[in-house]
């Protein structure tokens, strides 16, 4: 299983699970921002030198670090 930090831009992946060892503050509002198992995510891009990643759920762009973004199981699309 890879993590939403380990995909490539312009690639579709769908959320399987969330990290259990997320605060949770910060998993409430990665669902609240449409990180549910199974809804496709899109990542846009990447900043330069490991900067944030960003992403399109549904009709909202959200750019991600790295810590959370790794916490984040997927499976492409």
């Amino acid at each position: 299983m890879m993590s939403l930090w380990d995909t490539a831009g312009g690639q579709t992946v769908t959320v399987t699970t969330l990290d259990a060892g997320l605060d949770q503050a910060v998993s409430s509002r990665l669902r609240e921002m449409g990180l549910e198992n199974g809804l496709p995510v899109l990542c846009l891009r990447r900043g330069p030198f490991n900067g944030a990643l960003v992403v399109a759920i549904a009709d909202c762009v959200y750019s991600l670090e790295q810590k959370i973004a790794s916490k984040i199981r997927v499976k492409p699309l």
